[in-house]
Parts: C-alpha cells; structure tokens; sequence
C-alpha cells in the first residue's frame, strides 16, 4: 500500500537501501517495488527524517511486520515508537485482530518496545537470524488488538 501517490518510489528505494541494520538483509530494487505496490503490503517511512521504515503484510484479519528498522545511529530517540504507534492506527482503521512478528532474542531494545504495546511472546525460532556468521534466535511475538 502506498499512501503517498506522488512518491517517486525510486527516491524512496534509495532512502530504504540507505538505513542501517544489522539483521535486514534487504530487497533489492525490484523486490522493492513489488512488495510496495501491493495492495496487501504496508511500508511506512519515518518521518520528518527519514531514517527507519517497518514493512508489513496483512492477511485477512491479520498483519505480520516482516521487518523493523531504525538506523544504527538514530536509535532510542522515540522513533521506532512512533512508528509502531502508526502501524497499530492503520491495523485499527483495517480491523486487524492480530499483529505477529519476530524479533532476535539479542534485541532486547525491541523486545522492550514490543512489550510496552502488550506483545506476547508465543514462541521461539532456532537459528532464524544470522548475525556476523553466527546463528541467532528469534522470538516469535503477537499483539492481539480489541
């Protein structure tokens, strides 16, 4: 889904090929394109700067967030709240009754987050990520929303 029609979405591959993460093994140009142009899939760029985006799809009734970004150098400044609070809006205004998600076991920042809006964990992925040659596990988490 994209909100914004007027985007050039090669500008705005750019800024998403720009952020930096450790886990996102990201799209290249045309997995891009292709994800945001369905109707299904939701892409949300943070704003006013633009230094992380949350991916998701939705399923019925149900939205996975496939990935989570905020820049290396731009976290714990509310940004990734704000961005999950715009994903809980849309999720409403769409009548979603869950939200899933992984996340690394090592990320205790997000897990943090995650918990602050009710996330559960319901349970674990062995080696699911790999981090600097190492396997690492990511929890399996859900919100379930009124």
């Amino acid at each position: 889904m994209l909100k914004r029609k007027n985007i050039n979405i090669n500008f705005l591959y750019d800024i998403y090929s720009s952020i930096q993460d450790d886990y996102e093994k990201k799209f290249n140009k045309e997995q891009f394109f292709e994800f945001i142009l369905k109707e299904y899939n939701t892409f949300i760029l943070s704003e006013p700067n633009p230094v992380g985006y949350l991916k998701a799809t939705i399923i019925k009734d149900q939205m996975e967030i496939i990935s989570f970004v905020i820049d290396k150098n731009y976290r714990k400044k509310g940004i990734g709240k704000t961005l999950l609070n715009k994903t809980l809006l849309i999720a409403a205004k769409k009548k979603i009754s869950s939200i899933f998600l992984e996340v690394s076991v090592e990320n205790n920042i997000a897990i943090d987050l995650y918990k602050k809006v009710n996330f559960l964990k319901i349970g674990e992925r062995k080696n699911y990520y790999s981090l600097n040659g190492r396997k690492v596990n990511a929890y399996i988490m859900k919100l379930n929303l009124p």
